[in-house]
């Protein structure tokens, strides 16, 4: 792992109207130098849908499903199965499996200067390691406050 890494990003969008539309995003990336950000993803596919509140008379509300799948390069994953350390990953030698993640939220408009969103992701393979016990159920909840 180490000097330049490469890699590519591919993203559309399509509104259906009614307050209706999907998405759907890749990416891809060589592997092969060490990962120093976010996370540690070689490669991902996304799909997703948006519902915005206006069918349920919420304007303002937004509610979103999505579907991840994330994966490692071979480089990436024999550097990590040899029991080499990523940025987040490494604990020994893993046992490789994709990662998969169905999320959900839920966006809520309180008052003019106040929104709230609760989230939920139910992982699969979490850290790309089928030994690891899961799936693994994340909750969350975002407070957005502008002024």
């Amino acid at each position: 792992f180490g000097g330049i890494k490469y890699g590519i990003g591919l993203a559309a969008e399509q509104d259906f109207g009614y307050g209706i539309g999907v998405f759907t995003r890749g990416n891809w990336s060589d592997g092969h130098a060490a990962t120093w950000a976010f996370t540690e993803i070689d490669n991902s596919a996304q799909f997703g849908l948006s519902i915005h509140g206006d069918l349920w008379k919420r304007p303002t509300d937004n509610f979103g499903l999505a579907f991840v799948t994330n994966g490692l390069s071979p480089q990436h994953r024999q550097y990590l199965a040899a029991g080499g350390y990523g940025f987040i990953l490494g604990d020994g030698a893993i046992s490789y499996g994709r990662e998969y993640i169905l999320e959900a939220y839920y966006r809520a408009q309180i008052t003019d200067w106040l929104a709230a969103s609760v989230d939920y992701e139910l992982i699969a393979n979490p850290g790309y390691n089928t030994a690891r016990k899961g799936p693994v159920h994340v909750p969350g909840l975002r407070v957005h406050i502008e002024i």
